[in-house]
């Protein structure tokens, strides 16, 4: 049996069912972090993982309703799917500041919150230090979880897949952890949403109306920490592999329409959360164009 964490790392003792899941292997890093990790990820062709990754930049300095809407959504709809059930272990891949494993926390879930790095484990730390929620933080990567076969109710990964530099891997160590019949729960940004299509399109018009936009970074670019540009075709080809889809939605419409936020921040709060709401609605049913794309998906049979 593994050690208890030590407090550097996580703010709980790891539960009964952790222990059992956790493997005993060098990658382990329920406790506090050890050298065998950096030799876990030179294994697995990692190298380039940034393990002082922080998320400073991932909020802009002028957050306008449409984005403050998207991540409100983004997160409740995730959440919503994961239905989060009393004693279930859950292991969130990518956990960053662990806010979201706390929010399953509450829902009596058992939860585990996987990050690389450093850096967002010390603020997750931070924020459950705060909090009444008991998360268990461990440092690993999506492409070799340290964890036994066969060990979670769920996994969720929520906004996170497009930073990993083996997405195809990762669905399969996924799989592996995931109980039969257990679900995943994966949430992503569509760079092929409607949106972004029609920013392209206008990008010539807007670039000329307003030059100052020829020096930004286009909302459709592949931000810098970002490994790939997911829509929903290729979620769907990549999942398959090794899950059977059984729930797919498009959360959100518009985002990367040029001034669409600008022009919801000059109308009367309830006007703009109304169109917002109505757009969401009607995204629900059309992933392929919507700006978030979330799935629910079951581990297929491994072949005999």
């Amino acid at each position: 049996m593994l050690p208890e964490p030590s407090a550097d790392l996580t703010n709980i003792p790891a539960g009964r069912r952790l222990h059992e899941a956790a493997k005993l292997r060098p990658c382990v890093n329920l406790i506090s972090p050890r050298p065998e990790f950096q030799t876990m990820i030179q294994n697995h062709n990692t190298e380039k993982i940034d393990l002082e990754w922080n998320d400073d930049d991932v909020v802009p300095a002028v957050v306008y309703p449409n984005l403050d809407f998207l991540f409100q959504q983004m997160l409740r709809l995730t959440l919503k799917e994961v239905a989060a059930g009393h004693g279930e272990l859950i292991l969130d891949v990518g956990c960053g500041r662990a806010i979201d494993g706390a929010q399953l926390c509450e829902k009596g879930a058992q939860v585990v919150g996987l990050e690389p790095s450093r850096v967002m484990l010390v603020r997750a730390k931070e924020y459950l230090s705060q909090s009444s929620s008991r998360v268990a933080l461990a440092q690993g990567i999506g492409e070799n979880l340290p964890f036994k076969p066969h060990s979670f109710d769920k996994v969720m990964c929520k906004g996170a897949l497009d930073h990993f530099l083996s997405p195809d891997k990762t669905m399969e160590e996924i799989a592996r952890v995931l109980k039969p019949q257990g679900e995943m729960i994966i949430s992503i940004a569509n760079f092929n949403s409607l949106g972004f299509r029609l920013g392209k399109r206008l990008y010539p018009v807007t670039k000329f109306l307003s030059p100052s936009l020829a020096k930004e970074r286009k909302p459709w670019e592949l931000p810098p920490d970002h490994k790939y540009k997911f829509d929903y075709p290729l979620l769907g080809s990549l999942v398959k592999q090794h899950f059977e889809v059984k729930k797919a939605k498009g959360i959100s419409l518009f985002f990367g329409l040029p001034a669409w936020g600008s022009l919801l921040s000059r109308l009367p709060h309830s006007v703009s959360y109304a169109l917002l709401k109505t757009l969401d609605r009607l995204a629900r049913p059309f992933p392929s164009l919507a700006d978030v794309v979330l799935m629910k998906c079951i581990p297929v049979d491994e072949p005999k």
